[in-house]
């Protein structure tokens, strides 16, 4: 039986979100690579040069999805994209902070506002 999935990719236009379907703990770091593959795929194939990480669902995360993060970055910033995070609960926004990922990218309370964030 395959594992309950951790992220849904939606197409905005040109913008691919991904969104956290519930807590990704460092329990899961194995689960989270096997479906970033999945999701850099997408984002490869679909020639998406925006990306918004909805952290709506995801009240705490570890540092398997920091890492994840990371490496859509890497991917994104190879085609000279952008990407934003949102909706991160108060938790996950000190996890951000303390990881000074909000120095790196837009950390916003919408997705709205990510979405107007990363359309530059």
């Amino acid at each position: 039986m395959r594992a309950p999935k951790l992220f849904k990719t939606i197409k905005a236009g040109p913008v691919l979100v991904v969104e956290l379907l519930g807590v990704v703990s460092s329990l899961a770091g194995t689960a989270v690579l096997q479906e970033l593959e999945e999701v850099r795929t997408e984002l490869r194939e679909g020639g998406h040069k925006a990306l918004v990480i909805d952290l709506a669902a995801a009240t705490y995360f570890g540092s398997s999805l920091l890492e994840a993060i990371r490496i859509l970055w890497n991917d994104v910033s190879a085609v000279g994209g952008h990407i934003a995070l949102c909706n991160a609960s108060d938790v996950g926004r000190e996890v951000l902070e303390i990881a000074k990922f909000d120095k790196v990218w837009p950390l916003v309370n919408s997705r709205a506002e990510a979405l107007r964030t990363v359309m530059i």
